[in-house]
């Protein structure tokens, strides 16, 4: 049996509907039922249910076989695992937002404090960098620091917090990541499952 750990929330509900367009309708009904629980298991594959920033911390410890999470949480953290394909959903980018567009940003607020910290070493520019955990929209707004480094998809959020992006960064989509000692002694089995997922292997060690 096959272990997957997947991101609670709205990245849940994109792989729901992605089962749903390929038809592997088994997983999709299984995952449609959740409630409250965080292990659901099916014929041949078990899921588990996490925030997204452990999906990677389960696979590296073996607890999961494979996961789903966003190349976000890939790019911020630093896992021993097998980054092995792209999935089609789960499409958004990094961006810098605030208020106005500035020349510099000295002090930006993010949860992503090592690929902030990357950027704005990339273009030479110092930043004081102060991490946050949620609603990181709100530094800006009230002139915590003059921008944020966050994911956007629609850009609603900012709009709604009169804040406009400034500079579009890295693009995001979800990754289907899997533990590299289960990648060989599992490989047929997590061979079924990437072919079932319609997607083609571009393993990335």
């Amino acid at each position: 049996m096959i272990t997957i750990a997947l991101s609670k929330g709205r990245q849940l509900k994109d792989f729901i509907q992605y089962l749903d367009e390929i038809n592997l309708t088994e997983w999709s009904t299984a995952l449609k039922s959740v409630s409250r629980e965080l292990v659901i298991q099916t014929k041949d594959t078990r899921f588990i249910l996490v925030k997204g920033e452990d999906v990677p911390v389960y696979v590296e410890e073996g607890i999961a076989d494979l996961g789903i999470t966003g190349s976000d949480i890939l790019i911020e953290q630093n896992c021993n695992i097998n980054n092995l394909m792209d999935l089609p959903f789960g499409y958004c980018h990094f961006a810098i937002a605030s208020k106005e567009k500035k020349d510099v940003y000295p002090v930006v607020a993010t949860k992503y404090v090592n690929f902030t910290r990357q950027y704005f070493d990339s273009i030479k520019q110092p930043v004081k960098i102060i991490k946050l955990n949620g609603s990181v929209e709100l530094a800006a707004t009230i002139d915590m620091a003059d921008a944020i480094m966050d994911i956007v998809q629609s850009g609603k959020t900012l709009h709604d917090n009169g804040l406009s992006e400034q500079v579009r960064l890295d693009d995001i989509n979800a990754r289907l990541i899997s533990n590299k000692h289960a990648y060989f002694s599992k490989y047929d089995e997590i061979q079924t499952i990437i072919n079932q997922l319609k997607v083609t292997n571009d393993v990335h060690n």
